[in-house]
């Protein structure tokens, strides 16, 4: 794994855990990158709550070119 897949990996983990804690905290998500880091991919998560975490992403921790 690429040190960015790594990063973006842990800011996703990070966000779920901290922001987003109306998600079940029991259920682990598998977190899956691309290997530029340009598309994320969380299973276990419906549509709207991926839309939301990638918004944080985008907008507080600079993943601007996030698919």
């Amino acid at each position: 794994m690429t040190p960015q897949q790594e990063k973006l990996q842990q800011d996703a983990t990070e966000v779920i855990a901290k922001r987003m804690p109306f998600l079940n905290k029991d259920k682990q998500h598998a977190i899956t990158v691309e290997p530029d880091a340009s598309r994320l991919t969380v299973a276990g998560l419906d549509d709207e709550e991926e839309t939301i975490l990638k918004e944080i992403l985008r907008k507080e921790y600079g993943y601007s070119n996030l698919k």
